[in-house]
């Protein structure tokens, strides 16, 4: 009877361990990270009007993420011509410029789809609706600005600019329709390309539904600066539903200077999100890549996991490497790639952390 009871006792104490004590896990996940340097991002802003791809990099499930760089003149159109994306989900991160975007609604006049031979089918847009928008909502933008545009709704990001813009357009391509770029030596091949003469009579243009579920997002400036204050934090601004199941959403991570103690770097890799981390301001090292000793599961019910970081491994770091980054730049990091952006930092850093979370782990915001 006494070892029956000092068995049941074990059981219990064991369920009443952490979760992340129960479940090893794999030190790593096939994945990669990727830096993009402020130069990169600059060579493709202007001179001329464009929406040219700066990194289109595979992330799990198949699917890819890009970073691009659309860039206007001071202009305004002469109507509300214009589409939506059959399976991209953008965010956009307005680094400089004004101007007012045309967002939701509807598109009349019998929208078609774009001809998959053309060459923004596999630079730019992926499946493409066209028509003339209606009931859509005129939204100001300026620097500092987020808006964040799913599959399916109508957008007209340049509708007019009264200040000449760059922006950094998050792209979330599924189904890797979009050309891998994985160089600036590509991006800049890229956006020297012209289209091609036509070597056969275009395929008659299938009609496409006026919209699909789905609405647009809007973060002022002022709202993602409210973040960027106080203690050293990783914060969501918005997490916002996209298509099946999936989510996209836009963090602050806000970070003091601190210098790293020396020893063990303890840190985590996301098993499901990718993200892309946009630097507005400060610089500091990050450690990437390798692998984590002693790897266990993070305790699925914390807030951390629930509202920041999606199901993760922590661990010991082991072989990564150091990365500085300065204001400007950018990194995408895949799931399964142990990662401490917070390992040194130089000065007071905030950065747009775009979320990508294709099993909808995150809470909504």
């Amino acid at each position: 009877m006494r070892n029956k009871v000092i068995m049941l006792s074990v059981c219990a104490l064991a369920l009443a361990m952490p979760l992340a004590a129960q479940r090893p896990a794999p030190a790593s996940m096939p994945g990669n990270f990727t830096f993009i340097p402020k130069a990169d991002l600059e060579a493709m802003m202007g001179p001329t009007r464009g929406d040219r791809a700066v990194r289109v990099v595979p992330i799990a499930g198949g699917a890819q993420l890009g970073a691009f760089i659309l860039h206007y003149e001071k202009m305004k159109a002469e109507g509300p011509n214009s589409f939506y994306h059959g399976e991209i989900d953008e965010l956009y991160y307005v680094i400089r410029g004004e101007g007012t975007a045309l967002l939701g609604g509807e598109l009349e006049n019998n929208p078609v789809w774009n001809d998959p031979s053309a060459l923004n089918f596999k630079t730019i847009t992926g499946p493409t609706a066209s028509g003339r928008m209606k009931g859509y909502t005129m939204q100001k933008w300026s620097a500092g600005d987020v808006i964040i545009v799913p599959a399916g709704v109508p957008h007209m990001i340049g509708w007019e600019v009264t200040v000449p813009n760059d922006i950094l357009r998050v792209v979330v391509d599924p189904k890797s329709r979009l050309n891998k770029i994985s160089s600036r030596a590509e991006a800049v091949a890229q956006a020297g390309l012209q289209a091609p003469a036509p070597t056969q009579p275009a395929a008659a243009p299938r009609p496409a539904a006026p919209n699909m579920p789905g609405t647009f997002t809007y973060i002022p400036k002022a709202d993602l600066e409210a973040l960027m204050k106080g203690n050293i934090g990783d914060t969501p601004a918005r997490v916002v539903p996209t298509a099946n199941g999936s989510k996209l959403g836009a963090f602050v991570l806000h970070m003091e200077p601190r210098k790293h103690a020396g020893g063990p770097v303890t840190s985590f890799y996301h098993s499901e999100v990718t993200e892309l981390y946009y630097v507005v301001r400060g610089g500091g090292t990050a450690m990437m890549g390798g692998e984590l000793e002693k790897a266990t599961w993070d305790d699925s019910n914390s807030a951390s996991i629930r509202n920041v970081r999606g199901p993760s491994v922590n661990g010991t770091m082991k072989n990564a490497q150091q990365m500085k980054f300065a204001a400007g730049d950018a990194f995408i990091v895949t799931p399964g790639i142990p990662h401490s952006v917070t390992y040194e930092v130089n000065e007071t850093t905030d950065i747009i952390r775009v979320v990508v979370d294709p099993k909808g782990s995150l809470t909504l915001k």
